[in-house]
């Protein structure tokens, strides 16, 4: 008997940046914050449904991940997102008041594929397959971190990564409002994952309005690569041990006293 191809999904995974570096308690309230930033989202969107009727939802400590029917994928990829960027101006707003070193700035992974749904009436929260893996693997690519790592703190909050399957299925087939051409192709390569990302960013600002988000991935890693020197091409490195008097021509180490040359 031939096994059945699961259910398609779509899957929605946001994390939190900087999330570890925050002290205990402040994990604490962000890790709240984030489920309450997104069901907002959902709704000022038109998606309610969405929210309400959403599979598999769960955190991840320092985020949240949901899947929910592929057919919502036009409106979330041309509505949600924009609206999420807002909400979380204004979570910042209030957030400022308390302390400005607490931020909340997400990253989101959205994907499609089949996915192995937890059976009912067990307690394990946790989807299955290869395309659940690649949604939390988008979230860890340099591009998608760099989107964070060079914007305003203060304005860009969100930097969104839509897979090759959702840019093929609802963009590039004009299923959604949003351009095509307002998403940016980026090359992924992390653990055992290789493809392309499709970079989103609702509000753009500081070195993304600069060089454009093609460059993202690779001027990052420049400014933290280490550079070693690299030695001429034919030249030689010599030690010489006692007293020269004269010229000494040197090949290899030489040990001595060399008199006259």
């Amino acid at each position: 008997m031939l096994a059945e191809l699961p259910p398609y999904r779509a899957l929605l995974v946001v994390d939190a940046k900087g999330f570890g570096s925050n002290p205990d308690a402040v994990q604490t309230g962000i890790a709240e914050a984030i489920p309450d930033v997104l069901g907002l989202a959902f709704e000022r969107a038109g998606l309610g449904e969405v929210w309400e009727t959403a599979l598999f939802p769960h955190g991840t400590g320092d985020g949240y991940g949901l899947g929910f029917d592929p057919r919502f994928l036009p409106a979330v990829v041309s509505r949600f997102f924009d609206e999420l960027q807002g909400v979380l101006a204004e979570r910042d707003a209030r957030l400022r008041v308390a302390a400005r070193s607490v931020r909340l700035r997400l990253r989101a992974s959205l994907n499609v594929g089949p996915v192995l749904e937890p059976a009912p009436g067990t307690t394990s929260a946790a989807a299955i397959g290869s395309a659940v893996i690649t949604t939390h693997r988008l979230l860890d690519a340099a591009p998608v971190r760099a989107v964070l790592e060079r914007s305003d703190p203060d304005q860009t909050f969100l930097a969104v990564a839509l897979s090759q399957r959702v840019f093929e299925d609802v963009l590039a087939s004009e299923y959604a409002t949003l351009p095509a051409t307002k998403v940016v192709p980026a090359d992924v390569r992390i653990k055992e994952y290789r493809g392309t990302v499709y970079l989103y960013v609702p509000n753009p600002s500081g070195d993304l309005l600069r060089y454009g988000a093609g460059d993202y991935a690779e001027e990052l890693a420049a400014t933290k690569a280490t550079i070693e020197p690299v030695p001429t091409p034919g030249s030689t490195t010599n030690t010489i041990n006692g007293t020269v008097r004269g010229t000494a021509i040197q090949v290899g180490h030489v040990y001595g006293n060399l008199n006259g040359g």
